[in-house]
Formats: structure tokens, sequence, C-alpha cells
């Protein structure tokens, strides 16, 4: 018997399905340092299974199927299914040029004069960067909440492709603001009105919307964190915030159970688009093989949430991980989204707390390091310097001509060092000589890589 998702509240407190969940979260998540409070949807051919756990019971939070949290870059699954269903009715084709629709004044960038279009955009193939280059963080714990269409047009019209557009794979939060601010500019509707009309209202998720409350979001530390705020119109990029509820009513339309006009636009955004660099793309989605055929996934990150979702059409299954902290240093708990779709899928243990080591030798780490997102210099020049006092390591992080104080880390390990208050993590990286050349660097969910000078 298939447990209805408008029946949730209800099922739950029968608690009979909700347990088949808990012995899986607390393989997963007892005891975890993250502190971690989960919301977990599964979806089989018979049964929608809500579940909610708590990594530290010494820190628990009261979460509920109506609890909101923000889903992160899933939300850009939504922009796919939006563009899907204009396709559907000939409003939008995917090869056109998204000059046309954005009608904007500047001409954009083309490269060998191939201008990008709108698939392009949707696969993360537009030959745009992640960020624009001269993207400016005035509030690291808010980073897009001064990001404005006027300046992502200004940055679009001065912005060099880093590659024809079609060919190759770049993850491009930059393309997805593009992307959104076109649907605007095309429909004459803003994107809030959009996505309520086209696909809140008709899957009856009454309680998500680009803003509003949500639960309290965390750091992987455990510490307290803000929303993250973003332009209405350039929303698609992240901005969506929804419960476990609605998410799986629309995890069940886009398993092609909705019975509605929207079925043939949730087919479409099904499909593989492109195979760029053998990383198969869609609407919105990337794929994961499990076994021997393919999902359909996503995570997503802020600075206090995280979030995966994956849906199996051929098993006809479905599962999603709300999280109250930011894990995307954790992988967004993929492993555990994979895990309920396919318990063939290895699932990881709980990281532990680990007492500060001491004793360690800190002069391999010491030196200047530049930082890159992907291939790209990170804010153009930002730079992290490692020197000691005594016995700590201390990082210094400098980029346009401003200097930040320098702040003490504390070793987990060999190679790894961690400031909690900061959220920052430190991975150094030896060579095949034992030295330490390169470094992996997350603070909250920014992850770049770095490389000795």
């Amino acid at each position: 018997m298939k447990i209805s998702t408008m029946a949730i509240s209800a099922f739950l407190v029968g608690g009979l399905q909700a347990n088949s969940l808990d012995t899986i979260l607390e393989q997963r998540l007892a005891g975890d340092s993250s502190g971690v409070c989960v919301a977990v949807v599964r979806i089989d051919a018979q049964n929608t299974d809500v579940a909610f756990y708590c990594a530290d019971p010494q820190r628990p939070r009261t979460l509920g199927p109506d609890s909101r949290f923000e889903i992160g870059s899933v939300s850009k699954v939504f922009l796919g299914q939006l563009a899907a269903q204009l396709i559907e009715r000939g409003e939008l084709a995917l090869e056109q040029p998204i000059a046309e629709l954005l009608d904007a004044e500047s001409p954009l960038p083309e490269y060998d004069g191939r201008p990008i279009r709108v698939i392009d955009l949707l696969t993360h193939t537009s030959g745009l960067p992640r960020l624009p280059h001269d993207f400016e963080i005035d509030d690291p714990d808010n980073p897009y909440a001064d990001y404005t269409p006027e300046k992502l047009l200004s940055d679009l019209a001065g912005a060099e492709l880093e590659s024809k557009p079609g060919e190759r794979y770049e993850y491009s939060n930059f393309g997805y603001m593009v992307l959104s601010l076109a649907l605007v500019r095309h429909t004459g509707k803003s994107l809030a009105e959009l996505l309520e009309h086209e696909i809140f209202r008709p899957l009856g998720m009454d309680q998500t919307s680009l803003a509003g409350e949500t639960v309290q979001g965390h750091s992987w530390s455990g510490s307290r964190t803000g929303n993250w705020d973003f332009h209405p119109n350039l929303g698609g990029v992240g901005a969506i915030r929804s419960t476990p509820a609605d998410m799986a009513r629309w995890l069940e339309a886009s398993l092609g159970r909705h019975d509605g006009p929207l079925n043939n636009a949730f087919a479409r955004a099904r499909q593989v688009l492109i195979e760029p660099d053998n990383q198969p793309q869609g609407y919105g989605w990337g794929y994961v093989t499990l076994g021997e055929h393919r999902v359909l996934a996503h995570d997503g990150g802020t600075g206090g949430f995280s979030s995966f979702a994956v849906v199996d059409p051929d098993n006809d299954r479905a599962s999603l991980v709300l999280m109250d902290t930011s894990m995307v240093m954790r992988g967004s708990l993929s492993d555990l989204g994979l895990h309920l779709v396919d318990s063939s899928f290895e699932l990881q243990a709980p990281r532990l707390a680990t007492a500060a080591v001491t004793d360690l030798d800190l002069e391999p780490y010491v030196g200047r390091f530049a930082l890159y997102d992907g291939d790209e210099p990170f804010m153009g020049d930002f730079v992290v310097e490692f020197s000691t006092d005594e016995d700590a390591l201390l990082i210094q992080a400098s980029a346009g001509g401003n200097v930040q104080p320098k702040f003490p880390m504390v070793a987990e390990g060999d190679d790894r060092f961690t400031i909690a208050d900061l959220d920052l993590t430190i991975e150094f990286r030896r060579d095949d000589n034992d030295e330490v050349q390169r470094l992996d660097f997350a603070q909250g969910p920014l992850e770049l890589q770095g490389k000795r000078l």
C-alpha cells in the first residue's frame, strides 16, 4: 500500500514505515561531529517514508514534515523543470540564443561566433566560469545578497568565454543566474510568479518559495548561521526554501507519478541532453551510475544548509536528504541519498570528533599557496600564507592588496587543520616525494584548491 504524501503527518505519528529508516540514519550519523539534524524522504513503489534524526542527542532540534530548509543548488533542477515546461509548450527552444531572451543593450560574449544558448546554460557548458571574475562578496555569511540583475548583465557583457559553448563542462552558478534572468525577461513574469504558477501550485507545494522563514541553519562545526538571500529574479541558482512534505510531492512528480498536465514536461526533464567530458547533463540534473544504470542526482549547499536529491526512474525510487547544517565538506551526505535508493551503495561511517593532535612537525606546511576555483585563480590573486608560532600553525589570507590577520589552526591529524569558528578546513596534499605542494581549502560551501607558490 502506497502512503500518500498528503498524509505524511498522520503517517509519522503512527511511526510504522518511518522506523525502517532509523537504523540507516543511526548507522550513518550517530555521534557525527557535525551535530547535523536531517529530514529524510525515501520513495519506492509502495511507500513514501519520511524520518528525522539528530546526530548529537545533546543538541536535538525539532523537525517535522513542514519544517522549511534552504535547498541550495537543488533549486537548479526546479529551474531546469521550468525550462522543460516552456519548451514542451513551444514557448522556448533549447537552441535559442540567450541574447534573444535577455534583449540586453550590450553585446553578449561569443566563442568563435558561437553564442550561448539555453541548452548550454542548462548543462553547465556555456563557457562561463563558476562565478563572475570580479564577483565581490561584501558579506561572506550572505554572499549573494547584494548581487543584482544589473550587475549580472554588466558582468555577462564583460565576460570572456573559456570554451566554446556546448563543448566543455564547468559547473556555473553564473550561468544559472543568467538563465534565471533570461526566463524572466522572456516571459515578462518574475521568477517567483513562474515557479509558483508552473510548479509549486500544480504540485500542491504550498510551503515552497524563494524566501521566508526556515529552521535554524548551522555551520559544519555546529555554529548558528543566517540565511542566504538572493535577488528573486536570480534565485534559480539556489534560493528555494521548502519542506520535506512539499519536496516529497516534487520527487513523486519527478518519478512520473503526476497525473496532471505536467507529466510530459517531467518526462522531458529526465532526459540527458549532452555528455561533455563523459559527464551526462540534463535539465539541471546531473547523473550518477549505480550498478549498470544511471540515476538523476543533485546536491545543494548554503552557509547553514545542505541537500541531496536522487531520482531513479528505472526502479521507481527516489530519495532526499535535507540538512540543517552545512555538510558540503562531507559530500552533502550523498552516500546516504544514494544508499536509500540502492542499498548496495556503501554507506559511510559518521566522522567522530577528534582530539587536537600535538607534537606535529609544522615546517612542511609553511609557505604561500595561491587558491584556485577549478582552473581559475580565485578572486584574481587570493593567497593563503602559513607560518608558525611556537606549537601552532597560523594562516593569513590576502587578496586585492587586503591582508587579513593571522589565525591559529587546530591540527586534527597529519595534514589536516581546522578553525571551527571560521568553518574552515585545510587538507594539505603531498606529492610522490612526500612534500606538501597542494592543499584543499574548504570554508562552508566554498571548496577551492591551492598550489604552493
